[in-house]
């Protein structure tokens, strides 16, 4: 694990926001020097490309998230550029923009529920108006946050497995983030699990290993959801929903459908929300490769500037 996420023992995405502050001078100062001991333990021939490798791994994810983590379409136009670089073919990116659609939806709904709590507060019920702030605020910054997590990791990939034939020691460095300061255990799993599947000769194979990290991607990415959720609706009930508008394939193409939740099913149960929204917008779209190539076309259809 790295610096800043072993330093508060917390997974990397949640250093990336208001956690930071807990972070003590001492809890640095002891993080820093665990990773300095790992980093003077890579050999003396990989040292020097460890280290100029995550000098531009850093570069290339804040170019990508200072262009494209500013909107929900901005984001749509930076998982497609992630997804063009390997050629589409781990299904995370295509799965992250139908999400993303369906989270368009949700502000939608948000910014009603804000309208309506604007007039209802002049009659002294406030808490509408607040709902509405705090569902539209969640969104948000879920969205922005698993951009955030992901696009690193997806990169620290795909350069991986780049070098892997050449330098197979400098590519496990790379994806057990030796020298990285941001970059979590969990993180380091899924980012091995892409590069095998990369790596796998047979596509077959490789669709089925890739589409399996996707949902791996998926639960972890939920986590960041969760942790918003919780921070934002402890004590307030949510509004129950019977449905999730869900992609689903049929006669060679995609459509949002009705996807059912079951009786009493609450949004903040993590462990549920990932097994059924998981169901709804992971595997609904990965179970073939035909299936995986009508959801990637229906995007780039409805996205990708011509």
């Amino acid at each position: 694990m790295s610096v800043l996420a072993s330093a508060l023992g917390i997974p990397s995405f949640r250093v990336m926001g208001d956690d930071l502050q807990a972070l003590t001078f001492e809890q640095l100062a002891e993080a820093v020097r665990r990773q300095e001991a790992a980093i003077a333990m890579l050999p003396p021939d990989i040292y020097a490309a460890v280290l100029a490798e995550e000098q531009a791994l850093a570069a290339d994810a804040v170019a990508m998230l200072r262009k494209f983590n500013r909107s929900m379409h901005a984001r749509v136009a930076g998982y497609l550029e992630l997804g063009r670089r390997c050629d589409f073919r781990y299904p995370w990116m295509v799965v992250a923009v139908l999400g993303i659609m369906q989270v368009m939806g949700g502000l939608d709904r948000a910014r009603l529920y804000g309208l309506a709590g604007r007039v209802a507060s002049r009659f002294g019920y406030a808490f509408l108006e607040q709902l509405g702030d705090a569902s539209e605020d969640i969104l948000r910054r879920t969205n922005r946050g698993i951009f955030a997590d992901s696009v690193p990791t997806v990169l620290r990939a795909i350069r991986a497995a780049e070098l892997r034939p050449s330098s197979p020691a400098v590519a496990d460095a790379l994806i057990d983030g030796t020298a990285a300061a941001l970059f979590d255990a969990e993180s380091a799993a899924l980012c091995r699990s892409i590069v095998d599947g990369l790596a796998e000769p047979d596509a077959i194979r490789s669709f089925h290993a890739l589409s399996a990290t996707t949902a791996q991607h998926f639960a972890r990415e939920q986590a960041i959801f969760t942790h918003h959720i919780a921070s934002k609706t402890a004590r307030r009930k949510l509004p129950a929903a019977k449905s999730v508008p869900a992609p689903v394939i049929r006669a060679g193409k995609l459509t949002f459908r009705a996807f059912a939740l079951p009786a009493g099913f609450d949004l903040r149960d993590h462990a549920a929300r990932v097994e059924l929204f998981g169901r709804a917008f992971v595997s609904s779209v990965t179970s073939s490769p035909s299936d995986y190539r009508i959801a990637r076309d229906h995007v780039l259809a409805r996205f990708e500037v011509r």
